[in-house]
């Protein structure tokens, strides 16, 4: 079952009134799938609540400073990336998932004989990030190769490229001539992905997840 993302959560508890007395048609047909999967999803349904009170936090605490609690456990919840360890500071910016494979279903007559290697296009300024996972079943790990591309035809070489779950980096690489880089049969997990490139540090957050 593919889980509800962070935007649809935060969208969820932000939206209109869950009773849809004012929305329109497709919003509310939105609301009510979201529901259902809530419903389903004991993992969804956690992270639904910690979103909420995180909200609730952020909306009511009138301090100059949020509590310290607070960042930590906001830092905790999105997991964040650790920041490089020179002392040059880079902007952050967040990569948007604007393509993806899962969702594209077999059309009807045509059956699935393996699975198929994934693959996402994520997006960030003039920056693409092409990104393939491959799943092997059999030792229950995965293999993701990519590229970054800029739409002003850079070419990145030896760029810092950082795997992390848990808010650990637990793999590194570099990019070689053509922007390409991978990392080979790695144990599935969720995880999040760096490039620290001149335009500054992206991220690709939850691109994959240890259920999928």
């Amino acid at each position: 079952m593919r889980h509800l993302t962070a935007e649809n959560l935060v969208g969820y508890i932000l939206g209109s009134p869950a009773d849809g007395t004012s929305l329109e048609d497709p919003v509310r047909d939105a609301r009510t799938k979201i529901e259902s999967h809530l419903s389903e999803c004991k993992e969804c349904s956690d992270l639904l609540g910690e979103y909420r009170n995180l909200i609730r936090d952020l909306q009511t605490d009138a301090s100059f400073e949020p509590p310290a609690e607070v960042v930590q456990w906001s830092l905790e919840l999105f997991q964040p990336l650790l920041q490089p360890p020179t002392g040059r500071k880079l902007r952050r910016l967040i990569a948007a998932l604007v393509f993806d494979t899962y969702e594209q279903r077999l059309q009807p007559g045509i059956r699935g004989v393996a699975t198929a290697p994934r693959q996402l296009l994520f997006r960030a300024g003039d920056v693409d990030i092409d990104v393939k996972i491959e799943s092997m079943e059999k030792n229950d790990r995965i293999t993701m190769v990519g590229q970054v591309l800029s739409a002003s035809e850079k070419l990145f070489d030896g760029a810092p490229v950082k795997l992390e779950s848990h808010g650990v980096v637990q793999y590194q690489t570099v990019t070689n001539q053509v922007g390409e880089f991978s990392f080979d049969e790695v144990p599935k997990d969720t995880y999040h992905l760096s490039l620290d490139l001149p335009e500054g540090q992206i991220t690709l957050f939850c691109v994959h997840r240890g259920s999928c």
